[in-house]
């Protein structure tokens, strides 16, 4: 179940929308709906600007706050994708980050330690509304750093994956298995893509599974 409280409303990219466009997204005016989000790109060239949370005016941790916009656009996308799953935050300090997002109002929903990755990692879980934030760093007991909080990358969901892979071609990589049972993932070649952030599209959640994990 999700809470909303501290919906995601908007993700601000300098990203050229054209570059959205052509991986099969329906783009109007520089913002395009997944969901209740909306992504505006700016153009600007320089990758993630900020992100707008319901009822949070200040910046989190250093991520920087930018006004909420509404996308004209539908979310139903020519490439199937209609949401975000979640969106992997990187942070030197999960303890620093942990007390700044639960300050601006965003509850821990849960959280793991992994070697999935090489070094271990300690995830944290947040809903932002119907958005998970997964908060990456290192695992207690492993030296912290000084590294500035950032967005990673951004997991979309398909309401079908094959689908989608048809309809991306080359941009999308084969589908596999995810972390949580019965969903599948595959990787966007962002770079390919033009887009600046790593991007991947899952399969929809399944009816009773669990949701605040990696994909």
């Amino acid at each position: 179940m999700t809470d909303r409280n501290g919906q995601l409303l908007t993700i601000s990219l300098g990203d050229d929308p054209d570059a959205w466009a052509g991986a099969g997204f329906h783009v109007e005016d520089g913002a395009l709906g997944l969901g209740a989000t909306t992504l505006r790109l700016g153009g600007s060239g320089a990758g993630f600007e900020g992100w707008a949370l319901d009822g949070v005016d200040h910046p989190i941790d250093g991520l920087p706050s930018v006004d909420p916009v509404r996308a004209a656009s539908p979310t139903d996308h020519p490439n199937g994708i209609t949401s975000i799953d979640h969106v992997v935050v990187r942070t030197g300090d999960c303890d620093r980050t942990i007390a700044a997002f639960t300050g601006a109002g965003l509850e821990v929903r849960g959280g793991r330690s992994t070697t999935s990755y090489g070094a271990p990692m300690r995830q944290t879980f947040f809903w932002a509304g119907d958005v998970i934030l997964e908060l990456v760093g290192p695992d207690a007991g492993e030296p912290t750093t000084d590294e500035a909080t950032s967005i990673f990358g951004l997991a979309l969901v398909a309401v079908d994956l094959d689908a989608t892979a048809a309809h991306l071609g080359p941009l999308l990589g084969t589908p596999k298995p995810a972390v949580q049972p019965g969903r599948r993932i595959a990787g966007l070649r962002h770079r390919d893509a033009g887009i600046s952030l790593p991007i991947a599209v899952m399969s929809p959640h399944v009816r009773g599974g669990a949701q605040a994990t990696d994909g």
